[in-house]
């Protein structure tokens, strides 16, 4: 079973300078193995994400209502099974940034290295709170999968998401509307995705705890491409890339959830801007503070 017990608010405080201390002193090339407990924050959101847990990002909570029980990524190599990149990989680099310099960190970095030299990945998390009350909150996701092997890579990756809209798992309806873009629905509330590049290879909406059960099964998966909808019910949803990984190439996914009552979530090119320009803050953010 996985656990996503909470902990104190010390120790997040803890784990946030710890990983910001270590995200100064080490270089590229060091392999260390540690993970940190860290808290986003911005106006009426935080989001909590345990680095090393096979549930890295365990909570979101918007305007005092935690509406996300755990999200995480997968990958696998050729035929082998599927492994969480969070308890497999190497972390050499973490750290929090405050983009909006209010005071409160709301972006986190993270560099995972293959314990075999292979391959690295690295993954950026900005949230933008709303205004108090709104119910409206944005969390920006960038993932880069780089190269560093001589040879070509057969490679699949796995995101798995599990929301509880109104934090109750019983009641929710989720579909993919597009290729890109998934929406899950209780009362009120709805939290959306955009894939906003590229488009996942396959992709999955299961009632819990299916899909979850098929990435920690031992077997490689390919997802079913059950596009819904389904529910109400404790749904979750997934999407899969499958490409090869050419030596000294990164392959780069870039998407951006909302959380919004009915009606509030906006159009794909308003979602695409909002990404892109917390991607570039991020990216800037980061000069100088990690190598």
């Amino acid at each position: 079973m996985i656990s996503t017990s909470r902990v104190s608010f010390p120790a997040i405080m803890r784990g946030i300078l710890c990983g910001m201390v270590l995200m100064a002193s080490i270089g590229p090339a060091a392999q260390h193995s540690f993970g940190g407990l860290f808290t986003l924050t911005d106006e009426n959101s935080s989001a909590h994400f345990n680095t090393a847990g096979q549930i890295n990002n365990d909570s979101w909570i918007v305007d005092g209502l935690s509406q996300l029980h755990s999200q995480a990524f997968w990958f696998r190599l050729g035929d082998n099974p599927e492994q969480s990149i969070h308890t497999s990989l190497v972390i050499a680099t973490e750290g929090t940034s405050d983009l909006n310099f209010d005071g409160n960190p709301d972006a986190l970095f993270v560099r995972y290295l293959d314990p075999s030299n292979r391959f690295k990945i690295e993954t950026r998390y900005t949230l933008d709170g709303g205004a108090a009350g709104s119910g409206v909150s944005d969390l920006g996701e960038q993932i880069s999968i780089t190269s560093t092997s001589a040879t070509p890579l057969n490679f699949h990756f796995y995101q798995y998401a599990d929301f509880d809209l109104r934090a109750t798992p019983g009641g929710d309806t989720v579909n993919f509307t597009n290729p890109n873009a998934v929406r899950q629905t209780q009362g009120p509330f709805e939290v959306s995705e955009t894939v906003l590049t590229p488009v996942a290879s396959h992709r999955e909406v299961a009632f819990f705890p299916a899909t979850l059960n098929a990435l920690n099964d031992g077997s490689p998966t390919i997802l079913s491409d059950t596009v819904g909808p389904i529910g109400p019910g404790n749904v979750t949803w997934a999407n899969e890339w499958d490409f090869l990984l050419q030596p000294n190439s990164t392959f780069s996914i870039s998407k951006d959830k909302r959380l919004a009552g009915a009606g509030e979530v906006p159009e794909p090119a308003t979602l695409s801007l909002v990404c892109f320009a917390a991607g570039l803050l991020f990216a800037q953010g980061r000069k100088g503070r990690v190598a």
